[in-house]
């Protein structure tokens, strides 16, 4: 499928780059963790997000910052505390690792790897939230694909998209090529915000960026 959609795709490919971080300079979600430089709180961010709508995360996020400002004091916390304060997002088994997480790092004295397969080791880091991580808090090219990502893909060139087709290798194969050596930072922010915000589960065509090469509004990508 890769082979299909990139070849003589050149000038696609360089338009997607191209709006979407046009698009994503200007419409940039100004969120907490985008400015966070204490690396463990960033990597609780991306954590947080899985699964959940960036709006919903600021509030919480603000709160377990306050109440566990290091690993330590997460790793003291108990799974009911935790519970507690990422309620409001759903998905309270989360509190279990974040729990191991705070552990793990504590004997780490805190230390986060850099590299993406060391970070998959950790608890609760899954392959998105490690791209996510290395990516926009560490400064290493690296592809971002959620289910949100997924989507947007799936429509711009006209491929069937289901829950597994993020870990499909093809498509990780295609989220490599696209990504770019340079402004890889912006490329990747741009896409999250443009994945939430214009091509949602019902896309905002009127005020897309890219619609006119897209294959779900009759485009020729």
């Amino acid at each position: 499928m890769v082979a299909r959609i990139c070849q003589g795709s050149d000038d696609t490919i360089k338009y997607i780059r191209k709006q979407l971080i046009y698009w994503g300079r200007r419409n940039f979600s100004h969120f907490p963790w985008r400015y966070e430089t204490n690396n463990f709180h960033a990597l609780i961010a991306e954590l947080l997000l899985q699964r959940t709508k960036a709006e919903q995360v600021v509030a919480v996020y603000q709160r377990f910052k306050e109440r566990f400002p290091d690993p330590s004091a997460l790793s003291d916390a108990s799974i009911q505390e935790i519970e507690a304060i990422i309620s409001p997002l759903g998905l309270k088994w989360r509190a279990k690792f974040l729990l191991e997480l705070g552990k793990r790092l504590t004997e780490e004295d805190g230390n986060i790897p850099c590299n993406i397969l060391k970070l998959q080791e950790l608890p609760g880091v899954g392959p998105y939230a490690a791209a996510a991580y290395i990516s926009l808090h560490e400064g290493q090219r690296v592809p971002i694909l959620d289910s949100n990502v997924v989507r947007f893909y799936g429509r711009f060139f006209g491929f069937e998209t289901g829950p597994e087709t993020r870990r499909d290798r093809t498509v990780l194969e295609l989220a490599e090529h696209i990504t770019p050596k340079r402004s890889f930072e912006d490329f990747n922010y741009g896409l999250l915000d443009f994945t939430r915000l214009i091509c949602r589960p019902k896309p905002n065509h009127g005020i897309c960026p890219i619609s006119a090469k897209c294959a779900l509004c009759g485009g020729a990508a």
